[in-house]
């Protein structure tokens, strides 16, 4: 699987208007909440599509993303959000950041919009200030997910499985080692001991011997027949070893044995993990959901908070939950495409907020109408008090007006559209004392001015965009007419 920015859209998308599944936490462990805190905001008018954050001593922080890296002070930011920042370097296309001692830093980088390879930038700390002194950038090699063990740093290279740089001088990375057969597509890598585990895509969990470093070697693991989900995250746990595994959820492989694997669902794609504590953080694009290790090394879930979202003062802002970190006293940094959000983890106990989810994001109802269900659910640890439920566009009603849900209620309410009018889509609001989902939006759409479903396609042109062989984009019309009698299949991959 190529991880090319286009690519990575589609999967996002699909996922992001998928159907919520609203977890119930597990009595048999402590229920914990996690209250919002405060949010970092991207800077006006740039699309940072901030993908990973990385909390520092002194309470600081670096959020990476797509226009760059940028120190925060996590103290500075307020309830409402800001874009405030201490730092900021741009000019790097940032995916991940990685760091042994708060000084230098690892950044892999996304391939260039014209197909150029993606390589890993090293950036020092001076102060508070970040400066770019190299890039590793290796042609045809694709970096992705990397961990930093004993002077050593362990890149995930997709197809080309992996690579191990000498960082003991860390302005000048030498590559001592690789391993680049025997991969289904290697997303990330971590270290216990002698062994490397690879999250390997589709390939699920590898094992590589780095006994000696500059001569990696296979050590077991799974394939493409035994594998579940996708591999897109890995890490070590107490001698035991856990993979984001995409929509099968967290994967459970006790003692690091492939064959002892136990598969805990989150209700969408895991991608990202990181720990505080013996409590296991997870992000899957729609929600950041928290597991207790229990002494055997098995999960109990304890919290969900989601975090997806379009509306923003009334624009649509893509939210999704991507990387994430957390610090010394339990607050959990998920950088969400538009804005890092901060939260505090707490017994349900201590808890003093609503927490409104939904069922669903997104209903598209027949062109002349029709009705749906949608569940309201109280995840948080406080009374939920919905004040209104609006909508610009009085073709589409909710029967439910407003009023309390306590700690765990649910109900289900009935959206209809009466088939009149035209629209591109609009937002079903719902408000409420949510300190950070006031209001939570469900896109609607109804008749639109353009191809609804069940409705003949007429004939039409349109243009197409695509990429030549050297890379280049060029655009063609598309006519319909030209052909007839041959199958059609269209796919959007990116529109907002």
């Amino acid at each position: 699987m190529c991880r090319c920015e286009a690519v990575r859209f589609v999967s996002v998308l699909l996922l992001a208007l998928a159907p919520q599944v609203v977890a119930v936490k597990d009595a048999t462990a402590q229920a914990m909440v996690l209250d919002y805190v405060a949010h970092y905001d991207c800077e006006p008018a740039t699309a940072d599509h901030l993908m990973s954050v990385l909390a520092l001593a002194g309470d600081q922080a670096i959020v990476a993303g797509n226009q760059g890296l940028t120190l925060v002070d996590l103290a500075a930011l307020p309830p409402g959000g800001d874009y405030v920042y201490i730092h900021r370097l741009g000019g790097l296309n940032a995916r991940d950041i990685y760091t042994a001692d708060g000084q230098w830093f690892f950044v892999n980088l996304h391939r260039t919009g014209s197909g150029g390879s993606g390589g890993s930038a090293v950036v020092e700390r001076v102060g508070d200030e970040l400066f770019h002194r190299i890039t590793i950038d290796q042609p045809g090699i694709l970096f992705e997910k990397m961990c930093l063990e004993g002077g050593f740093l362990y890149v995930a290279a997709h197809a080309q499985g992996v690579r191990v740089y000498d960082v003991a001088v860390p302005s000048a990375p030498a590559l001592v080692g690789s391993l680049g057969v025997g991969f289904t597509d290697a997303f990330a890598t971590a270290v216990d001991g002698d062994l490397l585990y690879v999250a390997d895509g589709a390939g699920g969990l590898k094992l590589v011997d780095i006994s000696d470093p500059a001569a990696p070697a296979h050590a077991g693991g799974e394939n493409l027949l035994s594998a579940s989900g996708t591999a897109e995250a890995v890490t070590v746990h107490a001698g035991h070893v856990y993979v984001a595994a995409g929509g099968a959820g967290v994967a459970f492989y006790e003692g690091g044995d492939p064959t002892r694997r136990t598969l805990y669902p989150v209700g969408g794609a895991a991608e990202e993990m990181c720990w505080w504590g013996d409590y296991l953080c997870v992000s899957d694009f729609g929600a950041v959901t928290v597991y207790a290790a229990q002494p055997d090394g098995s999960l109990v879930l304890v919290a969900q908070e989601y975090v997806q979202r379009r509306y923003v003062d009334g624009s649509a802002r893509l939210r999704l939950s991507e990387g994430l970190d957390t610090t010394p006293d339990g607050r959990v940094l998920c950088a969400n495409w538009n804005d890092m959000d901060v939260y505090q983890l707490l017994p349900e106990a201590a808890g003093t907020q609503a927490d409104l989810s939904v069922d669903t994001r997104r209903i598209r109802f027949p062109a002349t109408g029709g009705a749906a269900n949608v569940t309201l659910r109280n995840n948080g640890a406080q009374t939920l008090v919905i004040s209104a439920v609006t909508c610009d566009d009085s073709a589409f009603v909710c029967d439910y007006l407003g009023g309390p849900l306590s700690p765990g209620e649910s109900l289900v309410c009935e959206v209809t559209y009466d088939g009149t009018g035209t629209s591109a889509g609009e937002d079903l609001l719902f408000h409420s004392n949510d300190p950070d989902e006031d209001p939570l939006p469900i896109q609607v759409f109804g008749r639109t001015g353009f191809l609804d479903p069940g409705e003949p396609a007429t004939g039409f042109s349109l243009p197409c965009w695509g990429k030549d062989a050297g890379g280049v984009w060029n655009v063609a019309p598309f006519t319909l007419s030209d052909h007839l009698g041959k199958i059609v299949w269209f796919q959007i991959y990116g529109s907002w």
